[in-house]
């Protein structure tokens, strides 16, 4: 639903700044913040600053600040599993009263909370789909609109169980 918003033309156009950080489970704050960098520097069209690799986290936090203190931004984080991660960034998302936005996906609904009190943000709880709106979802995307050959059922299936 997230990446559907963020892919909106609409929305596109809306923000002078789009960009989409995917966390790992096993990030590394200074990978994250390089990470959002080189994103920002490249919606922007602007060269990435010399020396990126060997930057400190105060440093690039600096430079996101900076260059999205003047800039209506969107920012999504897609798949937040720690409070931690979150509070590695926040401070170097400025509050520029520009309209920017920041959206954070998560499967952690006490991480989603926590995250929308000290943002004044909203949750919003996505429900799973059903077991037949699954199936699909999953041929439509993966046979391209035709059904699924009776050979790979069960292995559809398996691959499907493994998701839940």
């Amino acid at each position: 639903v997230v990446k559907k918003v963020y892919d909106d033309p609409e929305v596109i156009k809306h923000f002078k700044a789009c960009v989409w950080v995917t966390v790992s489970q096993s990030f590394k704050t200074e990978e994250l913040l390089r990470d959002l960098v080189q994103k920002i520097f490249s919606e922007i069209r602007r060269p990435v600053p010399d020396g990126l690799e060997s930057m400190r986290s105060d440093k690039l936090k600096l430079i996101i600040k900076d260059m999205l203190q003047r800039r209506r931004y969107l920012v999504v984080f897609d798949d937040v599993w720690h409070m931690h991660e979150w509070e590695a960034v926040k401070y170097s998302l400025p509050d520029n009263n520009c309209g920017s936005r920041v959206m954070i996906t998560t499967r952690k609904s006490d991480l989603a909370s926590a995250c929308s009190i000290q943002s004044k943000g909203k949750v919003y709880n996505l429900q799973p789909l059903k077991e037949d709106e699954v199936w699909d979802l999953f041929t439509r995307k993966t046979f391209q609109g035709k059904s699924c050959p009776s050979y790979l059922t069960s292995i559809c299936k398996c691959i499907l169980k493994k998701c839940e």
